[in-house]
């Protein structure tokens, strides 16, 4: 919940010594994260096409943008026959969890330039985006 204004703070200290004793009652300072437009226009409007012209599922193609664009990191996995080193790569963060992999949702700015990146990816490759759709 987010309290903007100091009328909204002291209704909800009023809320708070109206309830019944004990609470579990936690609060940080707020910022602003990525919007679920944002999140929407990526999952429904850019991946689809980028992952149709280039044969992967959708959730593929999230994982090679995000390496892209934050950088991979080698993580020690289970020894394979196709894999003989037991190493994997993978992005170094998400658009949800830091490199601690501790929740820290990207702010719109950070989240714009993700967006960004991933549709000069797929330019490259020749994928048109079709972003009239988003709007």
């Amino acid at each position: 919940m987010k309290l903007s204004t100091q009328a909204e703070r002291v209704r909800y200290t009023d809320f708070l010594q109206s309830q019944a004793l004990p609470l579990e009652v936690s609060c940080k300072p707020w910022k602003e994260s990525r919007s679920a437009q944002q999140n929407s226009l990526l999952f429904g409007v850019v991946y689809p096409p980028i992952a149709e012209a280039m044969g992967y599922e959708v959730a593929d193609v999230h994982e090679y943008m995000l390496g892209r664009h934050f950088g991979w990191v080698d993580k020690k996995v289970p020894k394979t026959p196709r894999n003989p080193e037991g190493i994997e790569s993978r992005p170094f963060r998400t658009t949800t969890r830091n490199e601690a992999g501790k929740r820290d949702v990207l702010k719109k700015a950070e989240f714009t330039r993700f967006l960004e990146t991933v549709e000069r990816i797929a330019a490259q490759a020749g994928v048109f985006i079709p972003m009239d759709a988003a709007a």
